[in-house]
Formats: C-alpha cells, sequence, structure tokens
C-alpha cells in the first residue's frame, strides 16, 4: 500500500499525461467554419441523356458527374423507364427524346433502349425489326429538327452467355461453349475443334441454336445502319460496346465483322468499338466534355503490380492495358509518359492472391504520389471480386488521404471501373480549368467529393462486404436474391441499416479530421468533411445493385 505523499504524486502524474493528451487531441481538431453547399445556377452545357436501362450507373452516375462538371443531365421521367424484367415505354421515350433534344447541346442516346426497352430485354430481342426501322428514322428526325445537337449514340453487342430465363438455365453451359469453338474454329480451323462442335449441337434444341445466333445477326445489321448515319453527319460519334465476353466466342466475330465494315468508312474514326456496356454513357459524357470544352487531359498509367497490364479479367476478351486504352482513347484523353506533365495519374490495381502481401507497399505508393501533389484517380479491382485483395482497406491502415484522390471506382467489372474513375477525372480536371472563383473551386470539391463518397459506399462497403454477407443471408433462408419479390421490402430495410452504419464507419476511418487541400483564388484552403448523411436502396428485386446518394457537410479552415 502506497502513503499518502506517494499516492498524490500518482494522481498529479495522471492529470498532467490526461490533460497532455487532451491538448494534443485537440490541438489536432481545426475550428472550421461552416460551408454552404452550393448548387449549379448556370450550367455550361444542355445533355440529353436517353440511358441503357434505369440501374444508377446508366442514370444517376451521369447526373453526378454532370454536376462536377457543371453540365445539365436531363433524363426521362422514372415511369416511362424499365423496372428490371419490366421493359420501358418505348413509345413514351421516343417522344420524350423528340422534344426534349430540340432545346440541347448534345445527346447521349442508347439504341438498344429504344429498340428494345432496357439492356435486359435487348438479350431477348425484344424489340422487332421494324422497332430497329423506327429508331432509325427517329435519329435522322432529331438531327432535322435541331442541326446544332451533336448525337452520341450507343448500342450493345450481346453478351457471350444466354440471356437468364428458366428455360435457357439448362443451356447456359452448353452454349457458352458451342460460343467459344465457333470463334477457335473460325479462327485456327482445327478439325477437332468441328468434331467438338458438331456433338455439342446436338446437345442443344435447335431452336435455342437459331435464336441465340439471330441475336448477333440483327445486332451486326443494326450496327451497320447506324455507322451508316455516322456517315452521314447524323450521328457526330458512335461507341459500340461488347457486353460481357470471353477470350473467344461469337460477339468477338460481330466485334470484327463490324470494325471490317467501318475501317472503309471515310469518317470511321468517329465510330468506337469498345468493350464495356454500363459504363458506355458516363464515358460519353466525359467524351461530350472534352469535345466542347477543347480539352485533352493528359493521362500517366501506373499499374501497382507488374504483371497487372497483361491479366485477363474475369467477363472481359482482353488485357487489363487494353482496356485502360480503349477508355483513355473514348473520353477525348491522351496518354502521356511523363508525370510531371500529366494532368491526372490513373493508378490502376488489379489484386490477385500473388499479390496481396504487398498491399501495404502499394498502399505507401499511393500515399507518396498524393503527398508529391499528384492528383491520382485509383482503380480498385480484385481478380476474384475479393474485399481482402482490394486497396481500400489499406488506405486507412498507411494513413493514405482518400478523400484527396480525385475518382475512385472499383464496381463490377474491369472497364466500368476504368471507364468510370477516367470520367470523373476528366469531369475534375476539366473543373479546376473551368473555374476561377472561390464559390465555384469549392463546388467543385464538394460536387466530386459527394461522387467519391458514394464510389467507396458502393464499389467498397456494398459490393466487396455487404452483398456477399446479404447474399449468404438470404440463401440461408432459401430467398432468391435476384428474384426478391415479396421479401424486397424486408430486405432493402436491411440493407438501408447496414449501410447507414458503413456510412458512418466510412466517416470514422476515412473523413473525420482528414483534410482535403483546395486552391482557391483567394489563397490555399482546407476543407473538411463534417457530417455524413445518406439515402440508400435497392433499386430492383434482387441484391446485385444499389442507390446510394451521399450528402456531406463541410467546414473550412483558412489554411497557412
Amino acid at each position: 500500500m502506497c502513503n499518502r505523499f506517494t499516492c498524490y504524486l500518482l494522481l498529479i502524474f495522471i492529470f498532467l499525461a490526461a490533460n497532455m493528451t487532451i491538448q494534443t487531441f485537440y490541438r489536432n481538431i481545426k475550428t472550421v467554419t461552416p460551408v454552404e453547399v452550393v448548387h449549379h445556377n448556370d450550367y455550361w452545357l444542355k445533355v440529353v441523356l436517353l440511358p441503357l436501362d434505369s440501374r444508377p450507373p446508366c442514370t444517376q452516375y451521369l447526373e453526378m458527374l454532370g454536376e462536377i462538371s457543371g453540365i445539365q443531365v436531363i433524363m426521362p421521367p422514372t415511369e416511362l423507364l424499365d423496372n428490371y424484367k419490366i421493359p420501358a415505354n418505348k413509345d413514351r421515350l421516343r417522344e420524350w427524346l423528340l422534344v426534349e433534344s430540340a432545346n440541347a447541346d448534345a445527346a447521349i442516346i442508347s439504341v438498344d433502349m429504344l429498340t428494345h426497352g432496357s439492356l435486359l430485354a435487348s438479350r431477348f430481342s425484344s424489340g422487332s425489326v421494324a422497332d430497329s426501322q423506327v429508331v432509325v428514322e427517329l435519329l435522322k428526325t432529331i438531327h432535322a429538327n435541331n442541326k446544332n445537337l451533336k448525337i452520341y449514340a450507343f448500342n450493345i453487342i450481346p453478351r457471350l452467355l444466354l440471356a437468364d430465363s428458366k428455360e435457357n438455365s439448362i443451356y447456359q453451359k452448353n452454349v457458352f461453349k458451342y460460343s467459344v469453338l465457333k470463334e477457335q474454329l473460325y479462327t485456327f480451323e482445327n478439325p477437332l475443334d468441328m468434331e467438338k462442335l458438331e456433338k455439342l449441337q446436338d446437345q442443344i434444341p435447335e431452336p435455342v441454336l437459331i435464336r441465340y445466333n439471330e441475336l448477333y445477326q440483327r445486332n451486326v445489321i443494326v450496327n451497320l445502319a447506324l455507322a451508316n448515319l455516322v456517315q452521314e453527319g447524323i450521328i457526330s460519334t458512335l461507341v459500340i460496346g461488347q457486353d460481357d465476353g470471353h477470350i473467344f466466342g461469337i460477339p468477338n466475330i460481330i466485334k470484327q465483322q463490324i470494325q471490317n465494315h467501318t475501317n472503309l468508312l471515310a469518317k470511321r474514326d468517329n465510330i468506337i468499338i469498345t468493350r464495356g456496356t454500363d459504363e458506355v454513357a458516363l464515358t460519353l459524357l466525359g467524351k461530350i466534355i472534352t469535345d466542347f470544352s477543347h480539352y485533352q487531359p493528359r493521362v500517366f498509367v501506373m499499374y501497382s503490380d507488374a504483371d497487372a497490364p497483361r491479366v485477363t479479367m474475369p467477363y472481359m476478351p482482353n488485357t487489363v492495358a487494353t482496356t485502360v486504352n480503349e477508355k483513355i482513347s473514348l473520353v477525348g484523353a491522351i496518354e502521356t509518359f511523363s508525370i510531371n506533365n500529366a494532368d491526372f495519374v490513373l493508378f490502376v490495381h488489379i489484386g490477385t492472391e500473388n499479390n496481396t502481401h504487398r498491399l501495404p507497399e502499394m498502399a505507401d505508393q499511393l500515399k507518396s504520389l498524393i503527398e508529391q501533389g499528384h492528383k491520382v484517380a485509383l482503380v480498385d479491382l480484385s481478380e476474384n471480386y475479393y474485399g481482402s485483395q482490394t486497396l481500400f482497406p489499406w488506405l486507412a491502415k498507411r494513413n493514405v488521404a482518400a478523400t484527396n484522390l480525385i475518382a475512385y471506382a472499383g464496381w463490377n467489372t474491369t472497364s466500368n471501373s476504368i471507364g468510370t474513375a477516367i470520367t470523373e477525372a476528366v469531369a475534375f480536371t476539366d473543373g479546376l480549368h473551368r473555374y476561377q472563383g472561390d464559390s465555384e473551386v469549392l463546388r467543385l470539391y464538394q460536387n466530386n467529393l459527394e461522387f467519391l463518397t458514394a464510389r467507396f459506399l458502393d464499389d467498397w462497403y456494398f459490393q466487396k462486404n455487404v452483398q456477399v454477407r446479404l447474399n449468404t443471408y438470404l440463401k440461408d433462408r432459401q430467398v432468391d436474391s435476384y428474384n426478391l419479390e415479396d421479401n424486397y421490402n424486408k430486405t432493402n430495410r436491411l440493407t438501408n441499416t447496414i449501410m447507414q452504419s458503413r456510412a458512418q464507419a466510412l466517416y470514422r476511418n476515412y473523413f473525420d479530421n482528414h483534410a482535403i487541400s483546395v486552391t482557391t483564388s483567394s489563397g490555399n484552403k482546407q476543407l473538411y468533411i463534417t457530417r455524413i448523411q445518406l439515402v440508400s436502396y435497392l433499386p430492383w428485386a434482387r441484391t446485385f445493385e444499389i442507390y446510394v446518394k451521399p450528402s456531406l457537410s463541410y467546414g473550412l479552415y483558412p489554411g497557412k
């Protein structure tokens, strides 16, 4: 037992230590001035969007990216759009587009939506030949009504897999093999492949194969008709996207047939064939930014691992490097090999089981780039879609300023993510050139931070964590995660509850007391995120995607 004097000394020591800890803590917290969120009232461009379907990547992403740039994106009323397996009202959409395009600067138009009513409907070729002809004539009329309108149209080469349905499910695996063998035979002319193909065809009902092949044949006809509209000056830019594919498959043959035709056209440079689907519209928004502002961003590409450029990711018919090059070109940017001359650095991470042990080192490399003042767009993917192979968790562990990234993407396929990250970076860096006033610059940062936050919450927290556990939870209760039906409301409430918790975890671990450096006309400022609120829900009766709309509160510290 200590005597009274020793106890007093011990208490004094504890008090002083606690006082020093508290003072250190409060010295690290800046006294910030609340900043009002500023909204656009002077858009520099009006773009009409006829989306591929109603999912957030095809709609909401473009609205938010438009806000970053200062572009007003006009979309159809929700009631006209599709809802999962229910196609859109094509006739009403055509009427809407005809009216809205008359007073717009540019239009991003999904031919699949106008023809079939959605991406899912296009996989069943729901639209008729007559529908295709109507759409071609509609595009001519839209051009005639507004000769100044720049039409950015896109159409999708169907995916390799047979469309999802109860009838098709038992044939999907064999049709996949059939499609792969068709191109292998087409390429190598191996007699053994012919024997395999003949045996395989006997296992698939003839009507199934006829529908499958006709789907691609019709797609070629439509794409060639659209290419001719480019040649006639009606379509300014045509993008032909390739849905989920493989190194071999009929879609690759179709792509080459279209390429052979377009190579003969005088305006072939206005026709872009790319891998990807869901991100095509938003990358076209990136191209609109560069076209109308005459801004050609210089992109320095870095990979977290030397093997990453050569990896062929799931659902992709080509390497990561090929996709990077395609998306940079599509948005009107150019690759530079001098990091000091770059408008931004595209940092591409492809996580694999072979490089997981190097994640701390990779995060440190990213941290160094940011601390050196480079503007960095991070693509954060994993070969097996495992969150444990991504960089995002290591940003907090290695004290990397995630809020100082100018773009982040890690959703779904490689083309989806690379296209999204590049487009956000283009919108932001164009804004840095465009906006000069303090309030304009702050608005640019605020809008970009909200999209960045949405990507963190969706691409990592939901897709790499919540979705996996949610699907396991549903499976244990014998609920189909792709067909929630009567379980939608309960699942939606559960998902929202979890996402609200994840939003606060994001704030604590990545945002709280982390400064965002902002250079304004009146000097350098430090912007802090002081609060996050979230609206989230499942847009369709399945758990494959989520709608997230964060609202951030800000504080400004004057800086030095």
